[in-house]
């Protein structure tokens, strides 16, 4: 596929980078279905990028190969219109990614085995390649650039085929002692077993996740319906299967404030194409069963969260860069425990 430039605005905040020569990253976000990468500049800008199929059914050689091409023809582009050089990789990817396997990702068999950070740094030719999971780098390119930016502690959460949340403190995002923290799926809300989660069931992404909440949907109206298209219809059964389900989240995401006291609470992913139904009612929910309401706000990247989360991640991991006038000033810690 060929190298797509793009000509994106701005983000409201950069890394400042004072060297003479310019420097970009490279972000990799793989998913089930797609890996899209994308060429950034130091501001987080995309200056080009790729979209490839997974093929996650052949298993992840080859998956790896193709990327490592795709990565390379973007260095070249870099390169070649406008004159810089990679100065490091990231790639993000869905489940619990620890630095010699991949777990809870069913959508890419073959990847519970996978290093993905020393095998991306050997197709690469590279040093290190930082890693994590896919949503907890999209709550990160909410910190640094997004609807995150001002607030602390902060409280991610993306709606979307399956539901997800990250914390943010203190500028970085909460990793947890096995790189899943966040994973609110597995939540239990109340009437599912004690023991559902070792029987292999995800509660809450069961119940108001978009596959699970369109299955419902679908079997109380006889017909498909997508999970947007539930919180806008105006049938009775499914406004009141969609009410439900925000009751439901809302109770969570309360119970989650009333721990955490964040600032902001802001919702991303492909069910928020329904936000004017989904905002107002949880802000409403929210409000009343916590003493101290967070804000509700819309992520600011409602696409592509996870490729900016891998942009940001290479970011952030950028070696110090030199003055001119000497000394250097260091970029953050590599969050997220990325693994490199």
């Amino acid at each position: 596929m060929p190298v797509t430039p793009q000509d994106p605005t701005p983000p409201p905040h950069a890394h400042d980078d004072p060297d003479t020569t310019p420097r970009t990253v490279i972000g990799i976000d793989f998913g089930g279905t797609k890996t899209e990468l994308a060429v950034a500049d130091v501001h987080g800008r995309l200056l080009a990028r790729e979209r490839l199929d997974t093929l996650a059914e052949h298993g992840p050689d080859q998956t790896l190969a193709r990327t490592a091409d795709a990565a390379r023809r973007l260095a070249r582009a870099a390169r070649e219109r406008h004159g810089a050089t990679v100065a490091a990789y990231a790639a993000v990817a869905p489940g619990i990614v620890q630095a010699d396997r991949i777990l809870l990702t069913p959508n890419l068999p073959g990847w519970e085995k996978l290093a993905l950070s020393a095998r991306l740094a050997e197709e690469l030719d590279a040093p290190s390649v930082a890693v994590a999971n896919d949503v907890r780098a999209g709550a990160l390119a909410e910190l640094r650039f997004g609807a995150l930016r001002d607030a602390d502690p902060g409280l991610y959460v993306s709606l979307g085929t399956g539901i997800a949340a990250a914390l943010t403190v203190g500028g970085e995002v909460l990793a947890g002692a096995h790189q899943a923290a966040g994973e609110i799926g597995y939540v239990n809300p109340g009437g599912a077993p004690v023991d559902a989660v070792a029987s292999g069931h995800a509660p809450l992404e069961e119940f108001v996740g978009g596959k699970g909440l369109g299955e419902r949907a679908a079997e109380l109206l006889g017909r498909s319906v997508s999970a947007d298209e539930l919180f806008r219809s105006t049938d009775p059964a499914a406004r009141e299967l969609a009410e439900h389900a925000l009751t439901v989240l809302a109770v969570t995401l309360a119970n989650l404030s009333a721990f955490t006291d964040p600032a902001r609470i802001v919702l991303g992913g492909g069910m928020m194409a329904a936000a004017e139904v989904i905002l107002p009612t949880l802000g409403r929910l929210i409000a009343g069963a916590t003493p101290f309401p967070p804000e509700v706000r819309a992520a600011r990247f409602l696409q592509d969260a996870s490729l900016h989360g891998a942009v940001t991640l290479a970011l952030d991991s950028l070696p110090p860069c030199r003055r001119t006038g000497g000394g250097s000033r260091p970029r953050p810690i590599a969050p997220l425990g990325a693994l490199r």
